[in-house]
């Protein structure tokens, strides 16, 4: 008996609802980060950080099963890539500049502006433009917006699987090679965990996997995501004095020994989620409007919710201790991080087919 794909039309469902879970779960955390809601929270900030790590493992399992479930070539990747993340890397860099100076000018700062992301230089701009500001030395991350550290991972992961994936012999040997050297170490100590998302999407999931067996592998996946969280900073700490020993700051990699670990537990309980998605198809059919409408504006949502909340917070507006206004405040970035996608997101297709008809090879006319 033929194993089904990972990917089922009911597990493409439960994976739109994390994605779109996960963003919403680093808004959450930076508002409680920048002091705009000061209430009861039951979580580290660790918890933004875990949420990344999801975002990583499913984003190596999506790419690859659509490069093996729709073969095409290296330039249908490349055109595919470029159209689905350059629409909203470009406007995100000019509306976290737009932003910086609207309320830098009156003499404000947000509660939070971790450096090298607390300033606007032409390097801040050209740098994550072309995806180089997290490798090497490199310090010139896009003003208010650290979350663009993840898309510039994002990026090289998908560069370097491109040409593990679609070139042969010495030159993909040559190209890997080269790509891991430009995207720097920081960024290819990362890069396992996204090869563990892309590895799931050739994994067939056996026909005897029970709903018992199912909830048995949960069980191992969250004991490992637990023992991740506990241990993250007392391994952190001396990884990173190694490092610093060299000269080398790790920034937003110097979790990855417990990250691995985490993004096994991901790993997991995607597996384990298989049999009750398969079984539960009617009812994730049901809800899955508002989880296709979540999901289809979650890259704008995590990778422009900063800017909007760095100026909320530089202007003093936030809710206290107040859970209902903590709630009103959050829903009123993601409609607005909503109505954004609208020109930025949800034109990627419109943007690729341009992409394809201006690459398309000219045929000479012949004169008659």
């Amino acid at each position: 008996m033929e194993r089904a794909p990972f990917i089922t039309p009911a597990m493409s469902i439960v994976l739109d609802a994390v994605r779109g879970g996960a963003a919403l779960v680093v808004l959450v955390g930076h508002m409680v980060q920048m002091d705009i809601y000061t209430g009861p929270f039951p979580f580290s900030d660790l918890m933004q950080h875990n949420a990344v790590i999801v975002f990583f493992v499913l984003s190596g399992l999506v790419i690859a099963h659509s490069v093996h479930a729709r073969p095409g070539t290296l330039k249908d990747y490349a055109i595919a890539r470029a159209a689905r993340i350059l629409p909203v890397s470009l406007t995100a860099l000019a509306f976290g500049a737009v932003v910086y100076l609207a309320v830098s000018v009156q003499g404000l700062v947000p509660s939070e502006a971790p450096a090298p992301y607390d300033d606007l230089t032409a390097s801040s701009l050209l740098l994550p433009a072309i995806f180089l500001s997290e490798s090497g030395a490199a310090a010139a991350g896009p003003v208010w917006n650290p979350p663009y550290w993840s898309l510039v991972y994002e990026v090289w992961f998908y560069a370097i699987f491109a040409a593990g994936f679609f070139l042969k012999g010495r030159t993909r040997i040559a190209f890997v090679v080269l790509l891991g050297f430009i995207a720097g170490w920081r960024i290819l100590l990362m890069l396992p965990i996204w090869l563990l998302g892309a590895a799931l999407a050739r994994y067939r999931p056996k026909p005897d996997l029970t709903k018992e067996r199912a909830v048995r592998l949960a069980i191992v996946g969250v004991v490992a995501m637990l023992l991740a969280s506990e241990f993250a900073r007392a391994i952190t700490t001396p990884v990173g004095l190694f490092h610093k020993s060299f000269g080398y700051d790790l920034k937003y990699s110097h979790y990855f020994v417990t990250d691995y670990l985490f993004a096994i537990g991901i790993a997991l309980l995607f597996v384990a989620a298989g049999p009750f998605a398969d079984a539960g198809q009617a009812g994730l059919e049901r809800i899955k409007r508002p989880i296709d409408w979540l999901a289809g504006f979650s890259f704008s949502l995590y990778i422009f919710h900063w800017p909007i909340i760095s100026a909320l917070s530089a202007h003093g507006i936030g809710v206290g201790d107040s859970v209902m206004g903590f709630a009103a405040l959050a829903g009123g970035v993601v409609g607005t991080c909503a109505l954004i996608a609208t020109v930025t997101e949800h034109r990627s297709r419109d943007i690729r087919r341009w992409m394809t008809r201006k690459l398309e090879p000219r045929v000479p006319v012949v004169p008659a």
